[in-house]
């Protein structure tokens, strides 16, 4: 069932390191206003490169993700750009898709990347550290930077590192964060957010 996953890109341990990213600005210290408006969004796109490692194998490629507050649809792609697989996951529960066209549901979408993927995608909680902000009365423990924005997250057996920010539309958002849960890494290069034009708060 993974075999198609792991034929479909490189079967080493990859990691983002060597990835060139563009230039991050110095932001200033975060104001509330700007914590209000990153934990207020429920809906973005955000297109960036992803690299995990799990039981001694790897994947790595590019990711597409569009989110509501109702819908996720997120798209992984080979390095070369063909689509691996898509999750979608409305209140219906979520649907995963295979190169093959295959169809896999379930109501979790970790439990249903673990499954097929061999790997958890933490999908429900990532939603809210994509943001640079804790799940709501989920528990866990934060550090912060000197800027006062988030630098690290534990939550729900999952470490977070908030490795660098940038500035998207006047709300300083993660650009590198990494993600780590027992042996299971994934790390994340967000390139390119699209917030709604409308500012989630005044």
């Amino acid at each position: 069932m993974r075999s198609w996953f792991t034929l479909a890109i490189v079967l080493a341990v990859l990691v983002l390191e060597g990835c060139a990213t563009p230039a991050l600005r110095n932001l200033p210290e975060v104001t509330p206003t700007e914590r209000s408006r990153a934990a207020a969004l429920d809906v973005f796109q955000v297109n960036g490169r992803v690299a995990v490692k799990y039981d001694g194998q790897g994947f790595s490629g590019n990711f597409r993700w569009q989110h509501s507050a109702t819908t996720d649809n997120v798209l992984l792609l080979s390095p070369l750009g063909q689509g691996v697989a898509q999750l979608m996951q409305d209140a219906s529960g979520v649907v995963l898709t295979t190169a093959e066209q295959r169809e896999y549901r379930a109501q979790d979408p970790a439990d249903l990347t673990e499954q097929v993927l061999g790997w958890r995608l933490p999908l429900n909680n990532l939603r809210y550290w994509v943001r640079g902000v804790a799940v709501p009365n989920g528990g866990g423990s934060t550090v912060q930077g000197e800027d006062q924005r988030l630098a690290q997250l534990s939550q729900d057996g999952w470490r977070i590192d908030y490795l660098s920010y940038r500035a998207v539309d006047g709300i300083g958002l993660p650009a590198k964060l990494r993600l780590q849960s027992g042996d299971l890494e994934i790390k994340l290069l967000l390139d390119e957010w699209t917030l709604p034009t409308t500012p989630q708060l005044p």
